[in-house]
């Protein structure tokens, strides 16, 4: 289930964007979800901490994270025209 992660990631200012192959049910299950985006992110080589996930989901940001000593929120973004992709978005909090 993981392998099929795509391998492309590309950075814009101190915002990390990449696509899930998978679906994941993040609004039931934030933790599997956050799992998935964890080890893509581990495999592309950067160092992550958890420092906070929701137990409840009640808006689109699913945890908090720590990925190279900077702190970042980890948030969802459904794209409606690709087709069933669900695109990732980590944006910084602290620089």
């Amino acid at each position: 289930m993981f392998k099929r992660l795509k391998k492309y990631l590309f950075q814009k200012d101190t915002t990390i964007r990449f696509e899930l192959d998978n679906w994941y049910k993040w609004y039931k299950e934030p933790l599997m979800f956050h799992n998935a985006v964890l080890l893509h992110l581990e495999n592309e080589g950067y160092h992550v901490e958890t420092i906070k996930v929701v137990e409840k989901v009640t808006s689109n940001t699913i945890s908090i994270l720590l990925i190279d000593g900077v702190q970042y929120e980890l948030k969802i973004e459904n794209a409606l025209l690709l087709g069933p992709t669900q695109q990732v978005i980590l944006k910084a909090v602290s620089v």
